[in-house]
């Protein structure tokens, strides 16, 4: 047997509102979150108030439910704006937003964390109509926008750090820019203000090395929509003195001389270049491998048997396996000499083919692995994409049989072809180019319009890269900056290896943070971790890291980092209405200014649902009603008894 009922459903609506501090700016005589606050008091929304069923949410950098009758007590918090995830988490916590008629969004629009809000918006089928609050007009403020300093320096050398200011409204007005260490005041300057971008350079000469943390602060100004955003902090690592890099080469060459000139334009650098004459004779004397014995990295434009054989080819594993860098750059001269066998051979993050370098033209890009390496890291703001896809072609490569673990693709040709590949040896770092005549990159490179600084900078990264050797441990994690703005996420990478410093998968890599707060790290193959954690409040956090596999802790590792003050949200205050304009197009819904609210709420069309309900009962196939028949026929009986009518 069938059961129909009926009932009526109020229209539900998703309603979002922003918390984030940026909402705190005052346009005209109240906050851009009381003017929110302003349209649940107004007649039109109680109006609709009984006829819909409304679920509140707020959002920063995170999401959370309000209660409809606490919406005049709720107050700014997080530190970024994160529109693109209280659209996704709210609809999502909401039992999905099908199940809404509408999306009410009500923000500045100042989207400065996540992904892009548009592609979290896939359909049209539930509009979302966007209440922009704020003026789109920048506020009078004075603000440190950024500031820069070398991320290495010289005990008793001097450091230059830059840093830029912006200012609204205090044109030609005059104000004090400070420098700190600490609380210790290292440089005071006076500055007129003027529009648009100044920068400044301050410098100062380290005591000490290891790392020190500087403070720019600009003395604020009567007026300022915020005193958050005056001052940021720049880190650096002061060290004894300059690194050192040693080029042994088999032969003089075009190569020797433009990677010489590419090292030498690194002021951290000193350069000393060894060139053999013979077997067993540089041009400045007689060969002895100790000579490369203080060097932090060392450079090899090709290779000769008679220089690393017997006693050099142990010395030379033990130098790299302790902590020298070693750059490898290919030759004619000694080819068949870098297999395994041989001293070179398995210090090198690829295994060679036997057969001679191979002459064809081969258009380069950064491999997939490189784009986050420190040596050829992609800018995330470059427009112009990939700057190796506009150098010229590189002349041939040397083949190879196999990438080794740990082996991470640099550069490599259009089809996918190793050239440049990076790897560990011990605390060594590796990195092997697979051709030679780089020169001819930059010259043919170094015209008008041309961008030889691309290859130029690249040897200057792997010399830097290569000079700092790698943690002792099995575990090997850090942050990503030393130094991040509130409100920004905080990502933790790196390397897990096992007993033979080979990387190891299937790890499960925890970060504690002193709060007791957990980020646990997602395998990203190759023995590389990843894990990023967001909301941290300004202030030093010290970390511990700790990788377990199959159950028993393997390693720890630790370390530090700063959030500081100066939040994102400060960065840029303005409403952005071509924002969310856009989500309401893309969503099918309308976007109006917060003053016109109520004719939007006394329009819009919002329908009840007529919600059929149909269940079924079986009467037969079951116990119970056999039961209940039964009991009926004998009251039945019963009764009729009693009366006399049996």
């Amino acid at each position: 047997m069938d059961y129909w009922s009926k009932k009526i459903q109020n229209p539900r609506l998703l309603v979002l509102i922003d918390t984030s501090p940026s909402m705190g700016v005052r346009d005209g005589e109240s906050t851009r979150l009381a003017k929110v606050q302003s349209v649940f008091r107004q007649s039109e929304w109680k109006n609709i108030g009984d006829r819909i069923e409304a679920q509140i949410w707020g959002f920063s950098h995170d999401v959370y439910a309000i209660d409809i009758d606490t919406l005049e007590n709720i107050q700014l918090r997080g530190r970024a704006t994160n529109i693109g995830d209280a659209i996704a988490e709210s609809a999502q916590k909401g039992g999905g937003l099908n199940g809404f008629q509408g999306v009410l969004l009500m923000s500045d629009g100042a989207h400065n964390l996540g992904l892009d809000p548009i592609k979290t918006i896939n359909k049209k089928n539930v509009p979302i109509y966007s209440l922009v609050v704020g003026n789109d007009e920048p506020p009078v403020d004075l603000q440190v926008a950024g500031a820069s300093v070398l991320k290495t320096g010289y005990v008793g050398k001097i450091l230059v750090i830059e840093v830029e200011l912006t200012s609204e409204g205090y044109w030609e007005q005059s104000t004090e820019v400070v420098l700190y260490e600490g609380n210790r005041e290292l440089e005071r300057r006076n500055v007129v203000l003027q529009a648009g971008l100044q920068r400044l350079q301050f410098t100062t000469i380290p005591e000490t090395s290891g790392p020190h943390i500087y403070r720019l602060s600009v003395e604020p100004l009567l007026g300022e929509l915020t005193r958050d955003n005056n001052e940021t902090l720049v880190f650096t690592h002061i060290i004894e003195e300059r690194l050192r890099a040693t080029i042994v080469a088999s032969k003089p060459s075009n190569d020797l001389s433009f990677i010489r000139r590419s090292i030498e334009a690194d002021s951290s650098f000193t350069v000393k270049v060894l060139i053999q004459k013979q077997s067993g004779q540089l041009y400045t004397g007689p060969w002895d491998y100790s000579i490369i014995d203080d060097s932090d990295v060392l450079i090899l434009l090709g290779y000769d048997d008679d220089m690393w054989g017997g006693e050099a080819s142990q010395y030379l594993r033990e130098k790299i396996h302790g902590g020298m860098g070693l750059l490898f750059i290919g030759a004619p001269r000694g080819a068949e000499l870098w297999r395994d066998d041989y001293a070179i051979g398995n210090l090198l993050p690829v295994g060679f083919s036997p057969s001679p370098f191979i002459s064809r033209e081969m258009v380069l890009r950064v491999g997939a692995e490189g784009e986050n390496h420190p040596v050829v890291r992609l800018n995330p703001d470059n427009e112009g994409g990939d700057p190796w896809k506009e150098l010229p072609p590189l002349a041939g490569v040397f083949e190879i049989v196999n990438k080794r673990e740990g082996a991470r693709v640099l550069i490599e040709s259009e089809d996918g072809e190793p050239v440049i590949v990076s790897g560990v040896y011990g605390r060594g770092k590796t990195i092997v180019a697979l051709s030679h005549s780089f020169w001819r990159l930059d010259l043919v490179n170094s015209g008008v319009m041309g961008t030889p600084q691309t290859i130029r900078e690249f040897w200057r990264n792997a010399g830097r890269w290569l000079a700092t050797s790698a943690p002792v441990g099995r575990v090997r994690v850090s942050t990503e900056r030393h130094i991040y703005r509130a409100g920004t996420p905080v990502v933790f990478a790196g390397q897990v290896f096992d007993e033979l410093l080979r990387p190891q998968e299937g790890c499960s890599v925890s970060v504690l943070l002193a709060d007791s707060e957990t980020v646990q790290l997602q395998d990203q193959g190759g023995g590389y971790y990843r894990g990023v954690y967001d909301g941290l409040a300004p202030g030093e956090y010290e970390f511990a890291v700790v990788a377990q596999y199959n159950g028993e802790q393997i390693g720890r590792e630790e370390g530090r980092f700063i959030v500081e003050t100066h939040s994102i949200e400060w960065s840029d205050v303005r409403a952005n209405r071509v924002l969310l304009s856009d989500i309401a197009r893309v969503s099918g819904g309308i976007s109006l200014d917060i003053e016109e609210a109520p004719s939007l709420l006394r329009e819009w069309s919002l329908k009840q649902k007529l919600i059929e309900d149909v269940r079924e009962f079986r009467l037969w196939g079951s116990s119970w009603p056999l039961v209940l028949l039964t009991f009926l026929l004998a009251l039945e009986w019963v009764l009729r008894k009693r009366l006399g009518m049996v």
